[in-house]
């Protein structure tokens, strides 16, 4: 197959920086991390089995694992990705319209569950999956480089198993993950981030006032009105990221018992909470001098030990400083330059430091009030795939497909339970089912539907992406779509 690679004439600390896409999906970032695609697996999930403070979550996302469906290989049949449970029907329908081939995939047909090993890490599941698996799969298998979004134990022990190994330490990928890891690797590297410290524990939290007050003070900024984020160093969708106003007393205050809640939600103890948790305090952006923020871009890169290849761009939207939804538009294309541009010395820096996989860079991108100039500020790794994933390689297979430009965006819904909840999801969808070449691939795709769990009120979560030759037609299905849920939900 055609590499999909374009070679781009830059590099960062004499590393390699090219343009790739993911219109093939696992297949792309194999090829791009120098492994061969046969002999490659692929696993995803944010949850692990390993009681490791900066892994702690603050719930555990059980359908996390079934995004690996929308950035399958389409147009091969290597590597594979490893699934566990998911809705028959939807995998029929990814299937049937090429987008998640089953032969793709393995399969494990299994609840996660919340109550007991491996509650829902793909990586746990699959390495009992190895029991049943026939010699001749177990052939396939050998030597295989296992590549995990989150690497642990189970992974360790499963590529020892199939006498291969892992795409790196498990040890040395976590603090890839971390807020905390990027604030000190600034130190060292030439890469912007917002103004802010990095401390551990509650017993320096004053002192990291103090700090932050002096260095906010030389940056010219207003003490008493800016806004500052105190962040955990890995969180769920922002879950745990806490916002005040000015470094008083009461903002100490405030924040210290922020910090306490939120420890005991996610179980550390007592003697962590004070001396071990990983905190940053940082600046919001538009409390900058003079700036203020335009745009929040995921930028998508595969890091190798030969080269950094950028596969493209996700704009975030949250609220609050919660994740909700990803978008492709004309403004994320028109500020993909700028994110990358203050991407690639981070990419860069973690590629000498020994990281190996995919990563998406959260970047903050402000504009001058006094010159018009795009600056960005690196602000959140995320060592994995991210929930913008799918929606960057889905558009990139349909522009691919149909030789066009598209545009399109990825939110979650609760919906109404249902004995067939597949067909319901078909109805809220409509004419407007991306149906591959049948809907000139176009249309709404749905990519997650979790019929295990409830999400609220004994409604189901439904996570679709809507794909558009504009981002005002992709706008209107989608009010289609959604008029037709609530009007569910009030029956």
């Amino acid at each position: 197959m055609k590499s999909t690679v374009k070679r781009v004439d830059l590099y960062e600390n004499n590393i390699l920086i090219q343009r790739g896409t993911l219109d093939n999906g696992l297949e792309n970032v194999a090829r791009y991390l120098d492994l061969e695609p046969g002999k490659s697996v692929f696993l995803h999930s944010t949850v692990v089995n390993d009681d490791v403070i900066g892994r702690k979550l603050f719930y555990k996302p059980s359908f996390a694992h079934s995004q690996i469906l929308s950035i399958l290989p389409r147009e091969t049949s290597f590597p594979k990705g490893v699934c566990l449970y998911v809705n028959k029907n939807l995998r029929n329908y990814l299937s049937d319209v090429g987008l998640a081939p089953k032969d793709n995939y393995y399969y494990i047909d299994k609840y996660p569950s919340k109550e007991s090993y491996p509650y829902f890490s793909v990586s746990g599941y699959f390495k009992e999956h190895l029991n049943y698996l026939t010699n001749k799969e177990l052939k396939s298998l050998k030597n295989s480089t296992i590549v995990s979004s989150f690497i642990s134990k189970d992974d360790e022990f499963t590529a020892e198993f199939l006498d291969g190994q892992l795409i790196m330490d498990l040890k040395n990928q976590m603090k890839f993950n971390s807020k905390y890891y990027l604030r000190k690797l600034s130190e060292n590297y030439d890469f912007s981030i917002p103004s802010g410290v990095a401390f551990k524990g509650l017993n320096s939290l004053e002192y990291s006032f103090k700090r932050l007050r002096s260095i906010l003070n030389e940056s010219g900024c207003n003490i008493e009105n800016s806004k500052i984020w105190c962040k955990f160093q890995s969180q769920t969708s922002g879950n745990g990221s806490y916002c005040f106003t000015g470094l008083s007393l009461e903002s100490l205050k405030s924040t210290r018992e922020h910090i306490v809640e939120f420890c005991k939600k996610i179980n550390i103890k007592e003697k962590d909470m004070k001396n071990k948790v990983p905190l940053i305090l940082e600046i919001d952006v538009n409390s900058i001098p003079n700036e203020i923020q335009v745009a929040n871009i995921g930028v998508e890169a595969v890091v190798s030990s030969k080269s950094v290849t950028l596969v493209g761009c996700v704009s975030q939207r949250s609220k609050n400083g919660k994740y909700i939804g990803s978008i492709i538009d004309n403004q994320t294309k028109n500020y993909t330059r700028f994110a990358e541009e203050a991407a690639i010395p981070f990419l860069s820096a973690i590629q000498k430091e020994g990281y190996r996989g995919f990563m998406t860079i959260d970047v903050l991108l402000t504009k001058s009030l006094k010159s018009g100039l795009i600056k960005g500020y690196n602000i959140d790794p995320n060592a994995r795939f991210t929930a913008g994933t799918p929606l960057l390689s889905l558009i990139q297979y349909s522009e691919k497909m149909s030789e066009g430009e598209l545009f399109g965006f990825s939110y979650s819904n609760a919906i109404k339970d249902s004995s067939n909840l597949f067909d319901r999801v078909k109805y809220y969808c409509g004419d407007d089912l991306y149906l591959g070449k049948k809907s000139d691939y176009e249309g709404i795709i749905p990519i997650i539907l979790n019929d295990v769990n409830y999400f609220e009120d004994n409604k189901r979560y439904l996570r679709t992406v809507v794909i558009s030759k504009s981002i005002s037609k992709a706008e209107t299905i989608y009010s289609g779509f959604k008029k037709r849920i609530l009007k569910d939900l009030e029956n």
